[in-house]
């Protein structure tokens, strides 16, 4: 269930595994989209930074050195380029699932690229035993916890392995490593090249791990303490970019609100557990009547609030309709010592754009429509092109039909 802890069988080598390669939910998505536009940004910054230093160095060094610090410019400012492209296309799009895979081999395939163009034009021990090339690598797939998706962990650091064995063998299948007095270097051993694939391997768990433990910490920062859903801050942030993306997407989705009718009732007759109890209840329900690119989360008391993506108004107003009629015909439990009693809701909606264009706009039309609907008689649905409608039961609530 979306904010909640996770599962027990999630603790487990098996667990841990298949949790890892899952696509992370809706929300994580959204936030490693965000995050994407940070590495993006970082990586300009990183290069523009990398790009000073065989700048001093050909101000400062002997001239002699000078052609091998132009071929590291020239890597640095194909490097820039490049994330100068990569950044722009992020900033177009920040949900294309494809992405974030491009933008890690974009970084891992930049430093593997640098070490050929050593060995090639420098001197080849400079891609098997670089101590500053190499350490990129690291950088690379660290920059992969800011995508909040242990996929993508683990696929850099594979290709980042994969990559970094090809060269290896490629330098040493094609080039003399051995020491001589022109060129006095660390003779090569497959020993340190094994060591520092274990590295690589030892980085992209530690990532993985890393990710699923800040997947968990969002979980629980966005959610609400009592029901697991999300909680209301979540909830404001999440419509925000939901009406960026439907602006640049205009695709239409609907707002509703939902409220549990005579809540105050229930509590006074039941007591508060009992009303704690319910409120899980229906939280619960809510959950499991909506589509998982959907958002249900408590806003406050007994209200809940959903946001219904690519939803037009007459397909709002079935949904949320559908979601009342089944509140209406579920028991819910009150104590293990009593029997169970039914409850209603009711509920007003919002569309984009037809009620507004901004999240306040939008949440002021759910909650007048909500207002509406409590005022007409409780138990049921105002909005959208069914604007008035509501259903059959009139009932009075859930402190009024114990059973």
């Amino acid at each position: 269930m979306t904010g909640s802890a996770p599962a027990p069988s999630e603790t487990s080598l098996r667990g841990w595994l298949r949790a890892s390669f899952e696509p992370p939910d809706e929300f994580l998505v959204d936030a490693g989209k965000h995050g994407e536009i940070l590495v993006a940004r970082i990586r300009i910054s990183v290069v523009m930074v990398l790009m000073l230093v065989p700048l001093a160095s050909l101000v400062l060094d002997p001239a002699a050195e000078r052609s091998q610090h132009l071929i590291g410019l020239l890597i640095t400012v194909v490097a820039l380029l490049g994330s100068v492209l990569v950044y722009l296309t992020a900033l177009r799009d920040r949900r294309q699932p494809w992405l974030p895979f491009v933008t890690t081999v974009f970084d891992v395939s930049l430093i593997s690229f640098a070490l050929l163009v050593y060995a090639y034009r420098v001197a080849p021990h400079e891609a098997v035993n670089s101590l500053v090339t190499f350490p990129t690598y690291f950088l690379a797939l660290g920059a992969t916890c800011l995508r909040f998706d242990p996929r993508i962990s683990v696929f850099a650091g594979l290709v980042a392995i994969s990559q970094y064995l090809a060269v290896v063998f490629l330098v040493t299948l094609t080039t003399d490593l051995t020491p001589s007095l022109e060129r006095p270097h660390a003779p090569f051993q497959w020993g340190d090249q094994v060591a520092r694939l274990v590295l690589l391997g030892a980085a992209t768990a530690l990532n993985t791990h890393i990710v699923r433990g800040m997947q968990r910490q969002r979980r629980l920062s966005t959610s609400d303490p009592l029901t697991g859903i999300f909680n209301r801050r979540f909830f404001d942030d999440h419509l925000a970019n939901e009406v960026q993306r439907a602006e640049r997407y205009q695709r239409p989705f609907a707002v509703a609100m939902v409220d549990v009718d005579h809540f105050k009732r229930f509590n006074d007759t039941y007591g508060h557990a009992a009303g704690d109890r319910v409120l899980r209840a229906v939280a619960r329900s809510l959950q499991r009547a909506i589509r998982r690119s959907d958002i249900v989360a408590r806003y406050g008391g007994e209200e809940f609030v959903l946001i219904l993506r690519e939803s037009d108004p007459g397909q709002a107003f079935d949904r949320v309709e559908q979601i009342r009629r089944s509140l209406a015909a579920d028991a819910f439990p009150i104590s293990r010592q009593s029997y169970p009693t039914r409850l209603t809701v009711s509920a007003g909606i919002a569309n984009w754009p037809e009620d507004g264009r901004d999240a306040e706009g939008l949440l002021a039309k759910a909650d007048q429509r909500l207002f509406a609907a409590k005022s007409g008689g409780r138990n049921r649905v105002v909005g959208g092109m069914a604007e008035g409608e509501g259903g059959p039961d009139r009932g009075l609530g859930a402190a009024a039909l114990p059973r």
